[in-house]
């Protein structure tokens, strides 16, 4: 009779070290994922609220070809009044105009829920196209040009 081989040993788990390792990879993974992913969807925000921003606009410049003013009655109502249309929203907008001069407009949309901290601050948008973040809500190295893409 023949001698039979040894059996291996019972290869069916991890050795703690193997476990570690693999756990360490994976933190720095997330570590470096997870930012550059929040980002992308701030950025994805910011772009859904200047499309609205430009709608709204839209409809203000057909307001007016109504109404010959900015202001009347009935009062303007945004097709946007937040974004994203459906969801928690991320931004609030509002039309001001002032009374001294009811052949203009200013757009502002103000940070709300998930943007709350972003580092662009609040839009405007008004009558004359000019887009522009509210003061002093922005960050510093921040700008119209920078957030406005």
């Amino acid at each position: 009779m023949r001698p039979r081989p040894p059996m291996p040993l019972d290869p069916r788990g991890f050795t703690l070290i193997e476990l570690l390792v693999a756990m360490a990879a994976l933190a720095i993974v997330a570590a470096i994922a997870l930012p550059a992913f929040f980002e992308q969807l701030a950025r994805a925000r910011r772009t859904d609220v200047q499309a609205a921003l430009l709608e709204d606009a839209g409809y203000m410049q057909h307001y007016y070809a109504s109404h010959d003013a900015y202001s009347g009655t009935p009062a303007p109502r945004l097709p946007f009044e937040t974004t994203p249309r459906q969801g928690a929203a991320s931004y609030a907008i509002t039309v001001s105009v002032p009374s001294q001069d009811p052949a203009s407009f200013v757009l502002t949309a103000i940070r709300t829920g998930t943007m709350a901290a972003d580092a662009c601050g609040d839009f405007t948008y008004d009558n004359l196209g000019q887009r522009n973040l509210v003061a002093g809500t922005f960050a510093s190295g921040r700008s119209a040009a920078n957030c406005w893409r």
